[in-house]
């Protein structure tokens, strides 16, 4: 069939991702600092956190998920396994559904038939109607332009009174100088502030929306990152290059001195599609 102009472009992308940012190798590299199974901030800490946080509410057994940018999975196996959750997690990069799908294979504890991972454009895929009890995306909707579409979706695939929960790139308020412009453009982001993110997702019809600037406790977790990271240089450089090495260092101490200077923030939003 004939492929319109937004599939080609997001065909151009997934290119892009699976050649360059999240080739095989890069992915395992970036697992080397965010912890095993895990490519999102804060690994298994964030994700264990959060988790807690929701279980008084909103994640209980045989609960379903969208896990929207699932990356290997670290999320998706850490709900199954301490929740009990169906987890469907989808991302645009081959080669970490590739990835996320052979860690399925080595899980034990019962959990493998609790997790699915599919290649899916969040944009593009069909979603069911009220379907799911959670949608949970973790640092992946910063690279989508129309954001509202995306969250009018969440919307009508979760069941009445189900939960969206993200966390994401945002920016701050401040005027941005050439140099933030740039980098933003290159990396393909769509940002918003914090407070504008959260009004999006209300316009989209969630309610009870919870917009949180998290960017000190960014700060904080990439500096532990980057610290526990060099900490294994030798077996870093031994098992990839000094320049892969150089090139992790660098990009996480560029993010933070982004965040310190009020360029760049972190959001954590939980929103309610209403009950009736």
């Amino acid at each position: 069939r004939i492929m319109g102009a937004e599939q080609k472009q997001d065909k151009e992308f997934q290119a892009f991702l699976d050649t360059h940012q999240y080739a095989r190798k890069g992915i395992l590299l970036y697992e080397r600092i965010f912890g095993s199974t895990y490519v999102s901030t804060g690994g298994e800490t964030t994700t264990a956190a959060f988790c807690k946080e929701l279980s008084t509410h909103a994640l209980k057994q045989d609960d379903r998920i969208l896990d929207i940018g699932c990356g290997i999975g670290g999320s998706a196996f850490y709900m199954a396994r301490h929740y009990g959750t169906l987890v469907y997690g989808l991302d645009l990069s081959t080669n970490m559904i590739n990835i996320a799908k052979d860690l399925r294979l080595e899980q034990e504890g019962g959990v493998q038939h609790r997790v699915q991972f599919h290649v899916e454009d969040a944009t593009l895929m069909t979603y069911p109607d009220g379907f799911y009890d959670m949608v949970y995306s973790r640092d992946t909707i910063l690279h989508i332009k129309d954001k509202k579409a995306l969250f009018e979706q969440f919307w009508k695939t979760l069941k009445p009174g189900g939960s969206v929960v993200i966390t994401d790139y945002c920016h701050g308020d401040k005027e941005h100088g050439p140099a933030f412009l740039a980098c933003v453009k290159s990396r393909g982001y769509h940002l918003h502030t914090v407070k504008e993110y959260g009004k999006i997702l209300a316009s989209a019809g969630f309610v009870d929306v919870n917009a949180v600037d998290m960017t000190p406790k960014f700060i904080e977790i990439l500096q532990n990152e980057v610290d526990l990271f060099s900490q294994k240089k030798d077996d870093i450089v031994k098992e990839f290059s000094q320049k892969d090495f150089d090139y992790i260092v660098t990009g996480w101490n560029d993010k933070i001195k982004r965040c310190t200077d009020g360029d760049q923030a972190w959001g954590y939003f939980v929103a309610k599609k209403p009950s009736a």
